[in-house]
């Protein structure tokens, strides 16, 4: 009888994983057209994204499409993102051969387009812009601010161009009190976000300060188009 049992609950398990993993294949395509838009925009225009999802043979697994398939919690699916960062490359492992830079950007396309999709909050981006220079940090800031129309965005950031897009900056600096370390963290005037912004860029100095003006300028023409 528990064999019996057994049996019926793996070919319901199979049934059921086979459509789980189809409904898995229709929106992983629309996840991979979705991230390579965004890389568009992100100067990754020729950058290619897919999801490679499959199963492992398991000979006291469940039945499933005339095989006998590994699970777990989660389905029957094995699933990898793979990505080609330039033309010419085929599509390999992002966690293998993503640089620092390419990295940043991907994890900003993935977290763009899922945050359409659920009801996260909170995100929250620390030093997402690694090996990223000012030319795309704009951009990034960019495509920052536009999520936080629907979710709270907390960004860790040393890109003046970047932090240019904040709603509100905060300055996080490390201070010794009675032979001990802490870290304080407290909201920037508009005059003090100027002068940090400027020392993010390089210096405190005029011409700096013209500069980071700059960037906030162009923000906020951004925020109104």
């Amino acid at each position: 009888a528990l064999a019996e049992d057994e049996a019926e609950r793996l070919e319901r398990l199979g049934r059921l994983g086979t459509d789980l993993s189809q409904a898995r294949r229709e929106a992983a395509e629309k996840l991979s057209r979705g991230i390579e838009t965004e890389l568009k925009d992100l100067h990754m225009a020729e950058a290619r994204f897919a999801v490679d999802l499959h199963w492992d043979d398991e000979p006291t697994g469940a039945p499933a499409d005339g095989r006998r398939v590994a699970f777990s919690r989660t389905g029957l699916d094995q699933a990898e993102f793979l990505v080609a960062p330039n033309p010419g490359e085929g599509l390999k492992p992002l966690a293998k051969i993503a640089s620092g830079g390419e990295t940043s950007r991907l994890m900003l396309g993935l977290k763009g387009v899922l945050a359409r999709a659920d009801q996260t909050p909170t995100l929250i981006f620390d030093e997402i812009d690694q090996g990223i220079g000012g030319r795309v940090g704009g951009v990034v800031g960019e495509k920052l601010w536009r999520l936080a129309r629907n979710h709270q965005v907390l960004c860790i950031t040393h890109l003046p161009q970047l932090a240019a897009y904040g709603d509100q900056h905060f300055r996080v600096e490390k201070v010794q009190r009675g032979g001990r370390t802490f870290t304080t963290v407290g909201p920037l005037t508009p005059e003090e976000r100027l002068a940090e912004l400027a020392q993010m860029l390089g210096g405190s100095g005029e011409a700096n300060r013209q500069s980071v003006a700059g960037l906030i300028s162009e923000a906020e023409k951004s925020r109104k188009m």
